[in-house]
């Protein structure tokens, strides 16, 4: 059984595109985690009681966690003749939709008892792919409204149709493509979330923020705060974040960052250090981030020093803020403000002899200017 799933997990994962084969019918969107011909593979069971539906869970020997699928039984009819309907449902690790397999003869047939067609099964491939269709706000009764005649057909158009949906069903097979829907973006993606959320480290973290798909780098960028430890991969792969990536991905990592997590030093010194070398709005949360920190350390001031002729007024004015809040004081540091004084920007002046006398009046010390 376990080998049968390998073989036939590698050859369907490995594609970012549907394909046919044979008598089984299979589509798959492209997976976090890639198999490959050399990886070994665990097939567990766990049971979801929301569902009442044994969700199996496929990682790799080493423990990562791959995808997860379920079987699917359920009775289509079509004008009270019905049929049993066997379908494999994947879900990659961030819970979204990763694709769909008919098995042993197995296939999906419209309204009209005609199967799909390759045209057809790729377009239903697309449309469960898209978390956003409509389809979840409606149910079946409401999406279709059929003649009394063939009220007892369970799947079709054979009626009318809400015009604003028809674009998001398969022609003639709204049934099935309302309940995949619904079931893909349902209790049971919140369970694999859930399940992944569990196993979540900083090494699957890291895989899952190396995905092609932007929904999944998003899903780990949400996620931060449930890291226990940053280590060096994890701050690196952010850094990276923080100087390429998009300004919602920055917007993002900086907002889940919890106040726990701002307590490293190795993390606090590798934000600082990008002030000059991200644009402005990034910069203006990481000094914002760093005013959250419980504690600012000491590696963080000494770093400041080097950097402060370079600094323009906002800098300058964020840093100051950033160091009265955390009531830095350090000698050194306060040494290089009285150099830059006087300052051709009378604005900078102001702001440096503010927190130099802010400093003297701290420490009880009125001559220190």
């Amino acid at each position: 059984m376990i080998n049968w799933i390998k073989g036939l997990l590698v050859g369907a994962l490995l594609l970012p595109f549907s394909f046919e084969n044979g008598e089984d019918i299979r589509y798959f969107q492209q997976s976090t985690i890639p198999l490959t011909d050399s990886s070994e593979v665990i097939v567990s069971s766990i049971y979801d009681s929301l569902s009442s539906q044994d969700i199996y869970q496929v990682k790799t020997s080493t423990g990562t966690p791959v995808h997860y699928y379920i079987a699917f039984q359920e009775g289509v009819c079509f004008e009270n003749e019905c049929r049993p309907l066997n379908i494999l449902i994947y879900w990659n690790i961030t819970g979204r939709y990763l694709g769909f397999e008919l098995v042993d003869g197995e296939f999906l047939s419209k309204f009209d008892h005609e199967p799909f067609s390759q045209e057809e099964y790729e377009e239903l491939d697309q449309l469960l792919a898209d978390p956003f269709l409509p389809l979840g706000n409606y149910t079946f009764e409401e999406l279709v409204k059929r003649p009394d005649t063939v009220s007892q057909s369970m799947d079709g158009v054979s009626g009318a149709t809400m015009k604003d949906v028809l674009e998001y069903i398969v022609p003639g097979a709204a049934y099935t493509t309302h309940k995949l829907w619904n079931l893909i973006h349902g209790p049971i993606q919140q369970e694999v979330i859930r399940l992944t959320e569990q196993q979540l480290d900083s090494s699957l973290f890291n895989k899952i923020l190396q995905s092609k798909d932007q929904s999944d780098q998003t899903w780990a960028l949400e996620r931060i705060a449930q890291l226990s430890d940053l280590d060096d991969s994890v701050v690196e792969s952010l850094v990276r974040i923080l100087l390429e990536g998009e300004h919602f991905q920055s917007y993002l990592l900086l907002k889940s960052l919890s106040s726990k997590q701002l307590e490293s030093e190795h993390l606090q010194l590798h934000l600082f250090r990008l002030i000059g070398k991200v644009d402005y709005s990034i910069e203006n949360m990481i000094f914002d981030k760093l005013v959250d920190a419980p504690h600012l350390h000491g590696s963080v001031v000494h770093a400041s020093i080097s950097i402060l002729e370079e600094l323009n007024g906002s800098q300058l004015g964020k840093l100051l803020k950033l160091f009265s809040h955390h009531k830095v004081k350090n000698l050194e540091f306060n040494q290089a403000l009285k150099q830059m004084v006087p300052h051709d920007n009378s604005f900078v002046k102001r702001q440096l002899l503010q927190f130099l006398e802010n400093q003297s009046q701290s420490t009880g010390s009125s001559g220190d200017l």
